[in-house]
């Protein structure tokens, strides 16, 4: 047997500073070291086939302007299960039985999108979400429309999402706020939803479950956004010996003020014209009520957080 001994953190940070145009993922990342630079001096068609090609799943990755590669967050077993969650969600309107080709609507993960951003050389960084929510195509034929902005599909053609959903981990609230607002510079994106799960605090709930604050935002085309603080308790709450617990008032399932509805039909969003003629309202299939609604229960949402986390 053979024992290989790996290059230690500093290393690793030294191979991405001294040797440009090269994108280099060490073999082990602390949380903590996040946003981590791994490419200096990197192209935008260079990073585009690292992200279709090379990219280790799990991670998410940003590009910048000066040509650096970073990692700014990445996956654990919270995140995971949020993400299924959801998609459970989204899922709903697709109806029991039907063969998944059939399905009036698709959920990916990791879908690669071209950016809405383009640079001076008249490239186009690719872009993943957390969760797309697509229209399936026998439901929602490609548009003809003619469109001077970013591309009305996905990097492989298929149907632009119109629903996207960004966790943010370990990511930074800027750097989460700023990748949302990116996706709304596509007319196709009628809705981005997004949580950000915040660190968890040292003191423990009755069932030995860490304290900890999220934040959910729903950002509508076109009309800005709700927020909800639905944690254990509030985003920059403190715990103070014999004070109580400060809460957010997310203290069981159903509650009204906890509730994220997204009209269904609008994932079937396709108009004749961009923009929209006056009074153009998307039609769900046969089938979907028309105003019908996708719902989330932030209470499920912070539970399942609760009980996955490290404890």
């Amino acid at each position: 047997m053979f024992h290989v001994n790996r290059p230690g953190p500093f290393l690793e940070r030294l191979k991405t500073s001294i040797i440009p145009n090269r994108i280099h993922v060490p073999s082990q990342i602390d949380e903590e070291s996040l946003p981590l630079r791994i490419g200096t001096n990197v192209s935008i068609k260079k990073f585009n086939k690292f992200l279709e090609y090379k990219a280790p799943r799990g991670y998410k990755y940003q590009h910048d302007d000066n040509g650096n590669v970073f990692i700014v967050d990445m996956s654990n077993t919270e995140h995971a299960r949020v993400a299924f969650t959801l998609g459970i969600c989204f899922n709903a309107f697709n109806g029991p039985g039907i063969p998944a080709p059939n399905r009036p609507i698709v959920i990916s993960t990791d879908t690669l999108h071209p950016s809405p951003v383009v640079s001076i050389l008249r490239r186009r960084r690719k872009m993943a979400p957390d969760l797309a929510i697509v229209p399936n195509e026998p439901y929602v034929p490609k548009s003809t429309v003619p469109y001077s902005n970013p591309p009305l599909s996905d990097a492989n053609g298929n149907s632009h999402a119109r629903i996207i959903v960004e966790l943010g981990n370990h990511q930074s609230v800027r750097d989460w706020i700023a990748k949302c607002q990116l996706w709304l510079q596509v007319v196709y994106v009628r809705y981005v939803f997004a949580i950000k799960l915040h660190k968890p605090n040292n003191a423990r709930d009755a069932q030995g479950r860490k304290y900890r604050a999220m934040t959910a935002r729903l950002w509508t085309q076109g009309a800005g956004y709700r927020e909800w603080d639905f944690g254990s308790i509030p985003r920059g709450g403190r715990i103070q010996r014999n004070r109580p617990i400060p809460t957010t008032g997310c203290i069981g399932p159903g509650l009204p003020a906890f509730v994220v509805n997204i009209p269904v039909n609008e994932i079937f969003f396709n108009p004749p014209t961009i923009p929209p003629p006056a009074g153009y309202i998307p039609i769900a299939p046969v089938g979907i009520n028309p105003g019908a609604n996708f719902t989330i229960d932030l209470y499920y949402i912070q539970q399942e957080v609760l009980m996955s986390q490290r404890n």
